[in-house]
Formats: structure tokens, sequence, C-alpha cells
């Protein structure tokens, strides 16, 4: 037994047993909820943020949202949701060309880059120098995370953004820093916090300076700045060459002023900057939003969408089936993020001088993590900038990966059982928040 966990492959065939349930978890009852008797797009209720995003899909293809729907009045041809960059809503866009108006065409691109970013956090940790079952339970954190379940099958666009950053990171460890900004510089063009992983990527070289032991060991110095610094430029110049293009097939439209705005990227990038400078909370959050710091101890989950048949709430009367859509990370994962960012920490300040290394796991999780929250934390606390559970989509990675570390790390009987406790705790968390569970 103990010669068959250590083969090779075996951790690669877990990984494609896991993409498979994950997959099937997140393509299951598609189409639902709906309205009886379901028979045409109407019927079909958009879930939270898909509102925005699948209207403005509809508006660039030509296509007319429902009346009263949002973006109804917007001119055909144009993304009126001009706040965020065009590249989701375009590939939704396109997917409702190939397939017609509907909760397949709207949701599969979220389904597919869900999966390649669970793949990609396994390639990430594997080329970071963490093994193959370190790689696989982060994996398999990922695919039992009720928020990135939620977000890998409807369409919004953090998915979009995170799958990019992980895949960026992965190709600058394996030694492509021009592929890997144009990875993230294409992520921001779905959304504004790609860039985020360059940040991810300056902390990682620094905590490499910091623990890399002896000299000898140390990267030179030169050749990270430049490194860097390729990757920073690849990144900026897919970014504004790619928006350029997106304003061109689907032109912004302010939806607010109920104009267009001016041509060129820069007009538009200022836009966008305007619109988040905008959107502040300076007497605290009010409704589903709430503090960054709060979101570490999972405070403030958002309903999405909630569907009781026995009890319709106002217009959703005649709605099936049951679901609750929660915007919550899974608690007994969240329960050991601090103690494992705390451990993560402590190992690589402790090596700081010495001959010996601090784990690739706990470097990357811990660069991930503050690379991703240190930006949302400065925004609420210098700007009272608005912020929401959800923003965690992108920050998760570098939490699954040091409590991968954490619970491998376990040594003794006892130690061990409480781990398994807590695995059974995260698959049963999984199903009783999974938003088809009849509870």
């Amino acid at each position: 037994m103990a010669r068959r966990l250590r083969h090779p492959s075996l951790p690669l065939a877990l990984l494609a047993a896991l993409s498979l349930c994950s997959l099937a978890t997140r393509v299951a009852w598609l189409g639902q909820p709906c309205r009886t008797p379901c028979h045409s797009v109407a019927d079909h209720l958009l879930i939270f943020d898909e509102d925005y995003y699948v209207n403005a899909a509809r508006a660039i293809t030509g296509l007319s949202p429902p009346a009263g729907a949002t973006y109804a009045g917007a001119p055909r041809g144009d993304d009126p949701n001009a706040e965020h960059p065009q590249l989701a809503k375009v590939i939704v866009a396109g997917s409702i060309e190939l397939l017609g108006d509907g909760p397949l065409a709207w949701r599969l691109p979220s389904i597919v880059l869900g999966s390649l970013a669970m793949i990609g956090l396994f390639v990430l940790a594997r080329a970071a120098g963490c093994d193959r079952w370190l790689a696989l339970t982060a994996a398999a954190l990922m695919a039992a995370d009720n928020l990135l379940l939620v977000h890998g099958r409807i369409a919004t666009l953090d998915i979009y953004a995170l799958a990019a950053m992980i895949w960026g990171v992965a190709l600058y460890l394996r030694g492509r820093p021009l592929a890997a900004g144009a990875a993230i510089g294409i992520g921001a063009c779905a959304k504004l916090v790609a860039p985020y992983g360059l940040l991810v990527l300056v902390l990682f070289e620094g905590l490499r300076l910091l623990a890399g032991g002896r000299r000898a060991r140390r990267p030179p110095l030169r050749r990270v700045v430049t490194r860097l610094g390729a990757c920073a430029a690849s990144a900026a110049g897919v970014f504004l060459g790619l928006l350029a293009i997106l304003d061109r097939l689907a032109p912004p439209y302010d939806a607010t002023a109920h104009k267009p705005l001016a041509a060129g990227p820069f007009h538009h990038i200022a836009h966008m900057l305007s619109y988040a400078a905008h959107q502040t909370s300076p007497h605290g959050p009010r409704g589903i939003a709430s503090y960054p710091w709060e979101w570490i101890a999972d405070y403030k989950p958002i309903v999405y969408l909630n569907i009781d048949p026995a009890r319709p709430s106002a217009g959703l009367r005649g709605v099936h089936p049951a679901v609750h859509f929660l915007g919550i990370v899974s608690p007994p994962i969240m329960l050991l993020a601090l103690p494992a960012l705390a451990l993560a920490a402590s190992r690589v300040v402790r090596v700081r001088g010495r001959s010996e290394r601090a784990g690739e796991a706990s470097m990357l999780g811990l660069a991930w993590f503050l690379g991703t929250f240190l930006p949302f934390l400065a925004l609420s606390l210098l700007w009272s900038r608005t912020s929401y559970l959800y923003y965690m989509v992108i920050v998760m990675p570098g939490i699954y990966l040091v409590v991968a570390d954490l619970v491998l790390r376990a040594r003794g009987r006892a130690a061990r059982r409480w781990v398994a406790v807590w695995a059974l705790a995260v698959v049963v968390a999984s199903v009783l928040i999974y938003p088809f569970t009849p509870l």
C-alpha cells in the first residue's frame, strides 16, 4: 500500500479524477433555477452580478435584454458595463452567438476557466517546487471551496482574472516572464485586479532572496529585476493592446451618463479608475459590503440567490428548484487560514541567514496572500473603498497552499486523526453549502 502511494503517477491520476468531479458539481443543474414551465430564455434566472454581465454581453451581440432588465436601453453593439474591461463579456457574447442566448452560453466560459484555474493551481505549486501531494491537496481545497465552486459556474468576472493570474505566475516560475506577463495582461482585460499577480511575483522574489540561505543559492538581484521588469512590461503592453482591440469590438458606453466614452484605451482606463474611486463607504460597510479583515473570519457571507418554492419571495413565485447560492468561503478551510499563514511567515523568518531554505509552499502561499489581500486592505484603510467577501476569489490560492502545507506536516497518530476529522469537515461543508442541497 505504501509503495502504491509513493507511485509518481498517482497524484496525477487523482488530479484527473478530482477535475472530473469538480466539473460535474459545477455543470449540474446549470440551467436552474427557472420559472415553471420554463419555456423561454427570460424564464431562466440570472444569479447575482450575472444581471450586469450577461445583459452587457447581450447588448454586445445586438440582442435586447428583457424589458426592465439592466442595460435594457443601451445601444446595441456597445458594452454598457464600461466600468470593467470587455474581455469576459465579449467571450460570453461569443458564446451566445455560438450556443444561443441561454444558461449554457452564459456560464460555459466560467466552467472552463474554473477547471483551468484548479489544474493551474496544481501546475503553479509544482512550478514553485512543491511536491505532487501538496499540489494535489491545494487543488482539492479549491475544488471543495464553495466560493470557487459558485464563481466557477456563474457568469461573473472574477474567475477569468483568477485563471489568468494563476497561469501567469506559473509561467513566470517556469522561466517564461514574457508569457507570464501576457497572461496577466489578458486577465486584466477581464477585471483590473489581475495585475495583483505582478505584486505576488515581486513579493515571492523578495521572500526567495530573504530565505535563500547561503548567498550561493540566491538568484542574482540583477537577474530578478530583469525578469520582473520584462514580465511587467509584457503585461502592460498586452493589456493596452488588447484593450484597444476590445474598445473597437465592443465600444464602452457609460450607462450612467447615457453616452459613449471618448475613443482610446487611456480614456477607458481613466473611466474605470474613476468609477472605482467613487465606490466608497466612508461611514463603514453597508448591506453586503464588509471590511477586508473581516473576510479572514468569513464574516458577512452574501446571499447571491435564494429560492424557496414553498415560501417564494416577491417576484420569485413559480421558480424551481430550491436553491441557496452563497458567497462564502468554506468555514473549515478558513479555520486553518490564520495558523497556516502564521506558520508560513515563521518559516520564512526563521531560516533567514541560515543555510536551509523556507518551504516553497510557505513562500509562494504567503506571497500570494499578501500580494492579493494587502491591496484591498490598503484601499479600504486609506480611501474607504467599498469591498465584498467575494473579492477573496483571487486571494484564496495563497490560503489553499499554506493550509495544504500545514495539514501535510501533521506528525503522529493523534495529529493525523485531527487532520482526518478536518478533511471530513471540508467535504461535509462543501455538500451542505452546495447551492442545490435541499436543506
